[in-house]
């Protein structure tokens, strides 16, 4: 009997401890964007750097629309990606509506210096041979994107998060047989819409 009132206390002292781990695990932060990201690119290899003193947040039609009105445009926020000092209010508190804006990192072309680009979490994939809508959707599935436009039967964009996750997306979609190339897009600070 002693022997069973053990076993049963040790059964639950390690659902206990397994339970705590993974919730740990579930609880983890956030990675911190890397310094540089690097990708190939039409057989360019390309490098940027991150830009630590900007951050860019996406504004949707509304938003900006309302900032016009209000501000007559008074600050330049325009719809689309829009680059701002780290740490700055792009709205002030009392006009920043309900919804969760994306904010993502900024890199540049050297390190302190070039144009401001955003990775605006859109992947561009060629493939060796044509794609069907049962191989793009167990893509999709497979890494977490979302088939955006298929231009050919080749060439197709997938939605995926903004942000240096997009390149850490597009290795892991390298890694498919028939996947020629797979790199983030780039929108620079010219024309971050």
């Amino acid at each position: 009997m002693n022997q069973n009132l053990r076993m049963k206390s040790i059964n639950w002292i390690s659902l206990v401890v397994i339970v705590f781990t993974s919730f740990i695990e579930l609880n983890a932060e956030p990675k911190d964007p890397p310094s540089s990201i690097t990708f190939v690119e039409g057989g360019v290899t390309k490098t940027f750097y991150r830009n630590p003193n900007v951050v860019a947040e996406f504004v949707n039609e509304q938003q900006a629309q309302t900032n016009q009105k209000v501000n007559q445009g008074k600050l330049g926020i325009k719809f689309g990606w829009n680059v701002r000092p780290a740490g700055k209010e792009l709205f002030p508190k009392s006009t920043k509506s309900t919804t969760n804006s994306k904010v993502t990192e900024v890199y540049s072309t050297s390190v302190g210096a070039g144009a401001n680009l955003v990775l605006p979490g859109i992947l561009i994939v060629s493939f060796s041979i044509d794609q069907s809508a049962v191989s793009l959707d167990r893509i999709s599935k497979k890494y977490g994107i979302k088939v955006q436009n298929q231009f050919s039967p080749r060439l197709v964009s997938f939605q995926t998060e903004p942000g240096f996750i997009s390149v850490e997306k597009a290795n892991e979609v390298l890694s498919e047989p028939n996947v020629l190339e797979a790199y983030p897009d780039t929108a620079v600070e010219k024309s971050l819409k």
